[in-house]
């Protein structure tokens, strides 16, 4: 009598167990990050003399249902996505900073150039070309200037933007330093802390965009993590990351408390970096060729010529600015377009030979190996070609994280239909053991009542 009781009793705790995971798991059915869970069950027995007499149900553990595997290769491929996304992203910022549609980008400004000192060779006494001769150069100095002021202002906001990544990873590390106490205390007492690492998870997702880390879980369940070997989590603590930046060198480093310098080099951050430190100083530096080029070029034809005036020699560009920023038109030239020269000879001025030979040098090789014109259309295109090619990296990498996540989903999702009808099972169970335990009362009263 007493073994029918006991069975029961153990049937309706199992059931009434099963019932409220089933019932937690349809109402988190649409929460994200949640991992949906089953009760594990085993028979309970003991051997009786001839035979084996079955004692009812015990309820072994809830097991959490998710591949911890699945979740490391998302977030690597989630760590290469945040690298792709944030380069893309800067390079279309770089790209309308440096192309219009306004025909006024830097090589058509060049161009125009060229052709005014074409038109000033044919008729070198003609005002009006030598008015526009001015007009045009100081246009493309004044294009040099403002695309070398959006590489600025890029800059700028490229290292601004890497700072707050850095504050958001200082956040999540101790969110998950937090999460960590939690789960060591469930895991010692063998009631794991599902809620906790599930949270886990999502942070994890959240620290994948932003940079390159390695992860392992210690003998006390605690979450371990290091960016590039170097260990900025542990059971005990996380490690504060403080920026330092130089922004002459364009050196952006990461240094934790106890000193070690990490590097970080891929995610949202990662991206950050390579942008602040290389790719828009490269882009910076190119554009200083070409005002260098200009200026230097220029001026070494130009000043072996005369003007209309007088027979002095004079610089086309100011010879002491020839960076993209401060690049000028020599001032005797804007004030008085008579200094502008065009003659090979003091007093001819039907002479138009130097501004020949300045329209000439839009044919030479002049900067990296190629003609002038040609290296700005280089310039100017590289954000676009770069950010086409990044592009297609993200639609793969995309495809892979689809691939994957559906994958933990069929795995770890919430099945409505499923969990309803396992509902239905549990609560069938239950009354089943109710009647058990009703039979076994009957059964108790009959006996009593006969005694």
């Amino acid at each position: 009598m007493r073994t029918l009781f006991e069975i029961s009793k153990s049937g309706l705790r199992s059931a009434e167990r099963s019932l409220s995971v089933t019932s937690n798991n349809v109402i988190n059915a649409d929460t994200p990050g949640y991992s949906r869970q089953r009760v594990d069950k085993s028979p309970i027995g003991m051997q009786l003399t001839g035979y084996h007499a079955g004692l009812g149900v015990n309820i072994d553990s809830v097991t959490r249902l998710r591949n911890e595997m699945t979740d490391v290769l998302i977030n690597e491929k989630k760590q290469d996505m945040g690298y792709l996304s944030e380069k893309a992203r800067i390079y279309e910022q770089l790209e309308a900073g440096m192309a219009s549609d306004s025909m006024g980008d830097l090589d058509l400004r060049i161009g125009r150039l060229f052709d005014t000192f074409s038109e000033l060779s044919a008729d070198p006494q003609d005002f009006s070309v030598r008015n526009n001769v001015i007009t045009e150069a100081i246009q493309l100095t004044d294009k040099l200037a403002d695309t070398d002021r959006n590489l600025d202002r890029s800059s700028q906001q490229v290292k601004e933007s890497a700072v707050k990544s850095v504050d958001s990873i200082n956040n999540i590390l101790r969110d998950l330093n937090t999460l960590n106490s939690a789960i060591k205390n469930g895991a010692a007492k063998g009631q794991p802390d599902h809620s906790s690492l599930d949270l886990q998870v999502k942070k994890l997702d959240e620290l994948s965009e932003l940079t390159n880390f390695e992860q392992q879980v210690s003998e006390t369940g605690a979450l371990e993590i290091r960016i590039n070997g170097i260990k900025v989590l542990d059971e005990n603590k996380a490690t504060h990351i403080k920026p330092e930046i130089n922004d002459v060198d364009k050196n952006f480093r990461l240094r934790l408390d106890n000193g070690k310098v990490i590097n970080v080099t891929s995610g949202k951050l990662g991206a950050e970096i390579e942008m602040y430190e290389k790719e828009i100083p490269e882009l910076k530096n190119r554009l200083d060729q070409i005002a260098e080029t200009l200026v230097n070029e220029f001026n070494a034809i130009h000043s072996s010529g005369y003007g209309l005036e007088d027979n002095t020699a004079r610089n086309f560009f100011n010879p002491d600015a020839t960076t993209a920023s401060d690049i000028k038109v020599n001032d005797f030239l804007i004030t008085n377009q008579q200094h502008i020269a065009a003659s090979t000879v003091p007093g001819e001025a039907g002479n138009g030979n130097i501004a020949a030979d300045l329209a000439d040098l839009r044919n030479e090789i002049l900067v990296g190996g190629r003609k002038l014109v040609d290296f700005s259309v280089d310039l100017i295109s590289t954000p676009g070609s770069l950010l086409s090619s990044v592009r297609s990296e993200v639609e793969a990498r995309d495809s892979e994280i689809n691939m994957l996540e559906i994958q933990q989903e069929r795995e770890s999702g919430v099945n409505i239909d499923e969990e309803l009808s396992l509902m239905i099972q549990y609560q069938n169970a239950y009354q089943g053991s109710a009647r058990v335990m009703q039979a076994a009362q009957q059964m108790y009263d009959t006996l009593i009542s006969i005694v």
